[in-house]
């Protein structure tokens, strides 16, 4: 008779203390992202080191696809390295160790992975609404006569201007919406009714954070991608199309807010996106956009490299856009910046990473298909591998699907 083996929930202290202090990252700050990142390492080293009895690994190439996100960037070495660009590497240093990390942690199995995976989402969903919380109370303090209008511009910056929790408000949004995903995703998957109002009063909550921001990328991702999970969740047609209408209710809530207070109003306004005014992000963003196309098509092969990138494209919209010359413009766009960074090969392994992440997660993992969509949409405008509190993220959450996948029966079974 074959038999499953029981999994010792004492031990394995070492990774689940790791996936909680990953989960903690909407807390911490800017400069604490990348230490919670070498911790989460460090942890699972040190498990590999001290309980040396399993050696049952997953197949190497997935992880090496991932890892082919940073491989990819040493291309940049062809025009020699110099201190920014190693310092642009060491920060994007995690693209590689993390597909190590998570091939170290595919002895532990899928049980395993997947138990973890669980701590990691209850931590990052409380880390998510308690960072809400005080996003709240720093906005009702703030008082800046630069803005006297209660508008996103005015919400943005009590947060940026924070000295602890100062962060662009696209990366606040990222944590809500990823943290959205998992508790509609955990709504429809509970029969508990009191589980069920939780998870939609810890949606209401970070909906409206998310909105008082603003971002138009993020809500249009967010939109997508929950579109997207109700889809693959809700199997009664009658369901299904009701969440639409009220999708649609939400998203025309949004549109019909007077103009002074909603950024949305400009994306349907033709003459916005030729209006070349200071404050017009709209603008901005075409122009940047152009012009690392524009830098790309021209250096299709091995791009510019990373030390040339950004300053390329804020050259480019130099040309055009003058007001706020402090300010440095880089793509705007991930598939762009690769594109710039390492050239065609660049932009086919991110996309191909990103191709395989949504095929292994549509059968396996409904919400971490939704996940990689969302990625996939909110790269399109902001460059979110560039920055610690979107890569590190990303780098998370591209990696765990692989572990996630039964793999080795005889692993979990004996006779």
């Amino acid at each position: 008779i074959m038999k499953i083996k029981k999994i010792n929930l004492k031990s394995d202290i070492l990774l689940k203390l790791a996936f909680l202090l990953f989960g903690l990252i909407p807390l911490s700050s800017q400069k604490l992202e990348p230490i919670i990142g070498i911790f989460f390492i460090l942890l699972i080293l040190l498990e590999l080191i001290l309980n040396k009895q399993k050696k049952v690994f997953k197949t190497k190439k997935p992880y090496i696809l991932n890892a082919l996100l940073f491989l990819v960037l040493l291309i940049t070495l062809k025009d020699g390295i110099g201190i920014s660009l190693f310092k642009k590497l060491e920060q994007m240093f995690s693209l590689l160790i993390f597909p190590i990390a998570f091939y170290i942690l595919s002895k532990e199995g899928y049980f395993k992975n997947r138990m973890f995976f669980n701590i990691w989402k209850k931590t990052f969903v409380f880390s998510t609404f308690i960072l809400a919380l005080i996003c709240f109370f720093l906005i009702s303090k703030y008082v800046n006569p630069k803005y006297l209008e209660l508008d996103s511009n005015f919400f943005q910056n009590a947060i940026s201007d924070d000295s602890y929790f100062s962060r662009h408000p696209a990366y606040i949004s990222i944590y809500l919406n990823i943290s959205i995903l998992i508790c509609v995703n955990w709504f429809f998957e509970t029969r508990n009714k009191k589980h069920k109002a939780l998870f939609f009063l810890i949606v209401l909550t970070l909906s409206s954070l998310l909105l008082m921001l603003s971002v138009k990328i993020a809500i249009i991702a967010l939109i997508i991608s929950v579109n997207v999970l109700l889809f693959l969740k809700i199997k009664s047609k009658k369901i299904f199309l009701i969440s639409q209408l009220l999708i649609i209710s939400v998203f025309l809530i949004i549109i019909s807010i007077p103009k002074d207070y909603n950024r949305f109003s400009k994306i349907f306004n033709s003459n916005v996106l030729n209006e070349n005014t200071r404050y017009n992000s709209i603008f901005i963003h075409k122009q940047t956009i152009l012009c690392a196309t524009k830098i790309f098509k021209d250096n299709f092969i091995f791009g510019v490299g990373i030390e040339n990138s950004t300053n390329n494209v804020n050259d480019c919209v130099r040309e055009v856009f003058l007001f706020d010359k402090q300010i440095v413009y880089n793509s705007h766009n991930q598939y762009l910046s690769y594109g710039l960074h390492s050239g065609f090969l660049g932009v086919f392994v991110l996309c191909l990473a990103l191709f395989f992440g949504l095929k292994k997660s549509l059968k396996q993992d409904s919400f971490l298909f939704t996940v990689y969509l969302y990625f996939c949409v909110v790269f399109l405008t902001e460059n979110v591998l560039e920055r610690q509190s979107g890569l590190l993220l990303f780098t998370f959450l591209i990696n765990i699907i692989v572990n996630l996948r039964p793999f080795n029966p005889k692993f979990y079974m004996s006779k």
